[in-house]
């Protein structure tokens, strides 16, 4: 499967190195001082929780032609950037398939617009992390000797076709566990319910996870905010997330998942994957807290710790 990585940020070029090592067909598209330094230099890669660094030479392009051929497109690009790349990728007439990967709350018509849907497929990564002298700095697990995070993809209408197992295939040819999901729309908007107010507190203790983690109102705010935001999408009719495990917290008492979020916010997971982004992409999460508030005006729930959490204005 001949694969593009459109965007060379810490997850593109983290998932190129990984399908690169793994012996698949992949290049990772890149513009500007990134391009250029990834051409030079190749990509270097420290993972943040085992300590490992690693580089790669991934063939690297500038641009995706109208004429160019790929069976996949995988799309690491923040969601309120997307529209020029929705733009490029409908001029690409030799482009298969599409996978977007990132935060998402609105739903898929910004894509489907300009793109027949059986072109595309969602999705999230499973790592995260940040870029600092061209070398990307990343977490994709929580221990030293743990399994990385699965990344989660779904089809559009919930079915898993052949081109959805080849995907899966590849990624775990390359060590990354894959989640399907049958529902990747209610998937990625519970995803925001929970993320928003996360990096909302994230926000209030200048990115700091440690210190938020001591803050027991920020905690109990960032709770109530998440379980506000699950009370918004059960009334427009979404299911919850899977996996199983993450529907506990919305049964569990206030207490015990104060306990889980401190634990979290704790982590050099957190650090890496939550804090890093949070610092980098302060648009990105300004834009997806929008999202998420047009959801609500379409309810009658009250949602304060929301408010209050996700003013990301200052």
């Amino acid at each position: 499967m001949k694969t593009l990585i459109f965007g060379a940020g810490p997850l593109g070029s983290l998932y190129a190195h990984l399908l690169h090592k793994s012996g698949a067909d992949v290049s990772i598209l890149a513009r500007g001082e990134r391009y250029s330094w990834l051409k030079k230099n190749g990509l270097v890669l420290q993972n943040e929780i085992t300590g490992h660094k690693d580089s790669s030479q991934v063939n690297v392009v500038n641009e995706l032609k109208p004429s160019d051929a790929y069976d996949l497109v995988i799309v690491f690009i923040r969601k309120n950037k997307l529209r020029p790349v929705i733009e490029v990728l409908a001029a690409s007439h030799g482009v298969k398939n599409v996978l977007f990967m990132g935060n998402n709350a609105l739903g898929f018509d910004e894509c489907l617009n300009r793109l027949p849907v059986e072109q595309v497929l969602f999705g999230f990564p499973g790592a995260g992390g940040g870029i600092h002298a061209q070398v990307v700095r990343y977490a994709d697990r929580e221990k030293p000797n743990g399994e990385r995070k699965a990344v989660t993809i779904g089809e559009v209408d919930g079915r898993s076709k052949e081109r959805t197992l080849a995907i899966k295939s590849l990624f775990e040819s390359a060590g990354v566990p894959v989640d399907l999901t049958p529902d990747i729309d209610g998937w990625l908007k519970y995803h925001v319910a929970l993320v928003s107010p996360l990096v909302g507190a994230l926000y209030e203790h200048n990115c700091d996870n440690y210190q938020a983690a001591k803050d027991k109102e920020t905690l109990r705010a960032l709770v109530r905010a998440a379980k506000e935001g699950g009370c918004v999408l059960k009334q427009l009719g979404y299911r919850k997330r899977q996996p199983y495990q993450f529907n506990l917290f919305y049964w569990l008492p206030e207490f015990i998942n104060m306990m889980a979020v401190k634990g979290l916010l704790e982590s050099k997971f957190a650090e890496v994957a939550f804090a890093m982004h949070a610092k980098a992409a302060r648009n990105e999460m300004k834009a997806l807290a929008c999202e998420f508030k047009e959801l609500i005006t379409k309810t009658s729930v009250d949602t304060p710790n929301i408010d209050a959490l996700t003013d990301f204005s200052s």
